[in-house]
């Protein structure tokens, strides 16, 4: 990338530079670990300062122009002169109509998505999560907690009542119940006169988070090919709708480091990829679909390099190993949730510099959306000022700081360009070791990648209980008057309004157009369960689903379906 003559003046400066840095460095009896062996959270071995001559083995193709595969530099040439990210604030708690109010809020303080349009990224409670319903002694005391109490058609048309869904996005934020709650939502449509083909928004699909997640949940090979139908399904009848959202998010908020987030979810991809091309579906139309969410946490240039080198593994992978062309089956679409993990209950004010920190490098990296963690999230569901001033954070970066002037600003850094090459390296290194045990579904059988979380995870609580990691208000910088703000509680009547509401439902629907409804879903889901992943894509198993949804089928109902079906418990290991 660079002449000869650059080269050796770059190998000159170095030597000029460490001498005077090692003059420095012996005035100081016990330096700095980070200055004696440098390394990121993920510990990536790094240098104290970068030269030309550090990325001199990189080749500008590697790195290319911003909009151009393989979108190191972004996905947009224009990044954010002409349009900014979508503000995504994930929103829910309590009744669906409590909900709403919330969602309204934000809505009126600017919360804003592409093109103008209103997005919304509802999140389902503890409830749904586990595909039960609030009548069930398990949901005592979580009904309406971490996520809106929604499980049926009625309740979604609480929730949405007088919104046109073709004009607005919707997110919905579910576990495993991915299936039941997509059925409630094009059965709810229907009710407006709304096709399924004019819906916008995101399915999770999140059944490969089963390998790093404590939940109950389906036998790994039968998630596969729920991801698998939904997929089919949406791509045929739901062109505008995004199937799948691979969760890298959670691997770092359970301890993964920054490499296993992009390696494992790479990995995780990889593997329904093929799926759904035995299943017989193109990887120019499904991949156009898929989207990720990564965190955004503490180590700065490590974050916005790691979703750079992702951008870039991703489109090389797609291209070269499934043939795939199109440009935005190449794109890998990102969702930055800023760390919620490394927020603190101590002094949680403080948690809004972290936050603006880790939104700022958001921006940097080339993100297309945005969710902002709220100061209070390490105490309770975040109050409204909290969630206001999340937004305000947002804002204040796209509208004051004139850094979204530039594409990829941080191009041509010797550092963030060496270090994206390194994160890169090493991610594809993980899976080529989990595509030698065997791919994915293997590696999660066998809990080596729980396994590698874990460890990382360890690593990182030991060197925060020793104090080799700072964490401020926790270990350092200590203070013991602690500002605690008011925190949040969902109204008390949530729990006993849902399951009056459940009664009333279960009690007034047509009880023989539910009873046939049910039996079909019951047969398509005992038929999906045994197919293989070429007999895939025939729509029977969602076509059945909605027709349960619109006789009113709740949640905990289908899931119950499913989960005899398919099988369903704790993490499944051989």
């Amino acid at each position: 990338m660079f002449d000869k003559e650059t080269l050796d003046k770059s190998v000159e400066a170095l030597a000029k530079w460490s001498e005077e840095y090692k003059r420095i460095s012996t005035k100081f009896a016990n330096p700095p670990v980070n200055a004696v062996t440098p390394k990121t959270n993920s510990d990536i071995p790094i240098r104290n300062c970068y030269f030309p001559h550090d990325i001199e083995d990189i080749d500008f193709t590697d790195i290319g122009a911003p909009g151009s595969y393989p979108f190191t530099r972004g996905n947009l040439a224009t990044q954010y002169q002409f349009m900014g990210w979508a503000n995504q604030p994930v929103i829910g708690y309590g009744l669906p109509e409590h909900t709403r109010e919330r969602m309204d809020l934000l809505a009126s303080e600017g919360m804003i998505g592409y093109f103008g349009s209103y997005f919304y990224n509802l999140v389902y409670d503890l409830v749904s999560h586990e595909g039960i319903d609030p009548d069930h002694p398990g949901a005592k005391g979580r009904v309406g907690q971490c996520g809106m109490a929604v499980y049926s058609v009625e309740d979604m048309a609480r929730l949405f009542e007088g919104m046109d869904l073709s004009k607005i996005n919707v997110v919905h934020i579910t576990s495993y119940q991915v299936i039941p709650v997509l059925a409630q939502y094009i059965a709810y449509a229907r009710t407006q006169g709304i096709d399924a083909s004019e819906l916008r928004g995101n399915t999770m699909n999140w059944y490969h988070k089963s390998a790093f997640d404590g939940m109950s949940c389906f036998p790994p090979d039968q998630g596969l090919k729920l991801a698998v139908e939904l997929v089919a399904f949406c791509s045929k009848n739901m062109p505008r709708w995004n199937t799948t959202n691979f969760f890298g998010y959670e691997i770092e908020e359970a301890g993964g480091s920054a490499v296993q987030e992009i390696g494992f979810v790479l990995a995780a991809a990889v593997s329904l990829t093929k799926a759904c091309i035995k299943a017989g579906l193109s990887a120019d139309v499904f991949l156009k679909r898929f989207g990720f969410q990564f965190s955004q946490a503490n180590d700065f240039f490590e974050q916005i390099a790691k979703i750079r080198a992702f951008r870039k593994i991703w489109a090389r992978t797609m291209h070269e190993r499934f043939g795939a062309s199109d440009h935005h089956a190449l794109q890998a679409r990102i969702h930055t949730h800023t760390s919620g993990a490394v927020l603190t209950a101590q002094q949680p004010l403080v948690n809004l510099i972290r936050t603006s920190i880790h939104a700022l490098g958001a921006v940097l990296s080339g993100t297309q959306a945005m969710e902002v963690s709220a100061y209070d999230e390490a105490l309770a569901i975040p109050t409204l000022d909290a969630a206001t001033l999340s937004l305000r954070v947002q804002q204040v970066i796209e509208e004051e700081t004139n850094v979204t002037a530039v594409s990829d600003p941080l191009a041509g850094s010797w550092y963030v360009e060496s270090l994206t090459d390194q994160l890169a390296k090493q991610a594809l290194a993980l899976v080529k070791e989990i595509e030698s045990m065997g791919g994915y579904i293997e590696a999660e059988l066998n809990g080596w990648i729980r396994a590698e979380i874990e460890t990382s995870a360890a690593k990182w609580r030991d060197g925060v209980d020793t104090g080799n990691i700072k964490v401020v208000g926790l270990n350092s910088h200590v203070s013991q008057d602690e500002d605690r703000s008011d925190t949040f509680a969902v109204p008390a009547e949530t729990e006993q309004i849902a399951k009056e509401r459940m009664a009333k439902l279960k009690e007034t629907r047509d009880k023989e157009r539910f009873e046939k409804a049910m039996e079909r879903f019951s047969i398509a889901a005992k038929q999906f369960s045994t197919k293989a992943l070429e007999s895939l894509g025939d729509n029977q198993l969602m076509e059945a689903a909605i027709d349960a949804a619109s006789a009113y089928a709740t949640t905990g109902e289908m899931m119950s379906v499913l989960k005899e079906a398919c099988g369903w418990g704790p993490p499944h290991r051989k």
